[in-house]
C-alpha cells in the first residue's frame, strides 16, 4: 500500500521578493504620492506661519506660537490608505501568477516594514533640518512638534517607524476585508469597529476607569507608547492574513 503525503508548499523567497517588486513597480502609490502630499501640507503650514507673522506686525508672536502642530500626523493615517490601495491593486495579479497567499502576505509585510522604516527615518531627517534652521526660520515645528522637538532624532525616527508599522498592518486588515468582501464588507467592518469602540467607551465609563486610562498614557514616554502598539500591529497582521487566505482573486 502506498501512502501519498500531502504536499506542503514552503514560503518561497523568490515569490516573496517578486511580490515586493510588483508593489513598487508603480511607485506613485507607495513611494511618491505620500511624500508629495506631506510636503504640500508642510508648505501650507509654512505659508500660514508667515501670514500670522505679517498679521501680528510689530506685536510679534509668542516663542511657542508654532510649537504645536498636527500636520505631520497626516502621513501616519494616510498609511492605512496606502496599504489598502497597494493590496487591492496587486493581490489578484500576484496570486494569479502562482504565488501563494502566504508568499503574497509575507512580501507585502516586508514592503510595509521597509516603507515604515523609510518614512520614519525620512521624517526624522526633516526634523533635524527643522532644528538646524530654528523651525524653518520662523520657529515653526512641523515634523517634530511639541514634545518631539526635544527628543534625540533616533528616538523620533523610532517612534514614527513603529507607529507607521502599526498603521500599515491596520491597513492590511482593512485591505483584506475589501479584497474578500468588497465595499459592502468594508462598510460592515467599520460599522463593527465603531460599535466595539462605543462598547469599550461605555465599559470604561461604567467601571469608572478613565483615571486608569489617563494614567496609562501619562505615565509612559512617547517611545513606550509607540512600542505598546506592536501587539496591536501583530493582531492586525494576523487578521489580515487570516482573511486573505480565504479571499478569491478577481479577474
Amino acid at each position: 500500500m502506498t501512502t501519498i503525503a500531502p504536499t506542503l508548499r514552503v514560503a518561497s523567497p523568490h515569490r516573496i521578493g517578486a511580490t515586493v517588486r510588483i508593489h513598487i513597480a508603480n511607485p506613485w502609490t507607495t513611494l511618491i504620492t505620500p511624500w508629495l502630499i506631506l510636503i504640500g501640507v508642510f508648505l501650507a503650514n509654512f505659508a500660514i506661519w508667515h501670514i500670522v507673522i505679517m498679521a501680528a506686525g510689530d506685536r510679534g508672536v509668542g516663542p511657542d506660537a508654532f510649537h504645536y502642530n498636527g500636520g505631520v500626523s497626516w502621513i501616519v493615517f494616510y498609511m492605512v490608505v496606502v496599504a489598502v490601495q497597494a493590496m487591492n491593486q496587486t493581490f489578484s495579479f500576484v496570486v494569479g501568477l502562482g504565488a501563494t497567499r502566504r508568499d503574497y502576505f509575507l512580501g507585502t509585510s516586508a514592503l510595509f516594514a521597509g516603507l515604515a522604516l523609510m518614512y520614519g527615518i525620512g521624517v526624522a531627517l526633516l526634523a533635524g533640518v527643522e532644528r538646524a534652521t530654528d523651525g524653518w526660520g520662523v520657529g515653526g515645528w512641523f515634523f517634530a512638534p511639541g514634545a518631539f522637538a526635544s527628543m534625540p532624532l533616533w528616538e523620533v525616527a523610532t517612534i514614527y517607524t513603529v507607529v507607521l508599522l502599526f498603521m500599515f498592518f491596520v491597513g492590511s486588515a482593512v485591505a483584506a476585508v475589501f479584497v474578500r468582501w468588497g465595499p459592502s464588507g468594508l462598510i460592515a467592518f467599520f460599522a463593527t469597529v465603531a460599535i466595539l469602540v462605543l462598547i469599550a467607551l461605555w465599559g470604561i465609563t461604567q467601571a469608572s476607569a478613565w483615571d486608569s486610562v489617563g494614567h496609562f498614557f501619562t505615565s509612559r514616554t512617547p517611545l513606550e507608547l509607540a512600542f505598546s502598539s506592536l501587539p496591536l500591529a501583530l493582531a492586525g497582521g494576523l487578521v489580515g492574513y487570516g482573511l486573505m487566505r480565504r479571499a478569491t482573486p478577481k479577474g
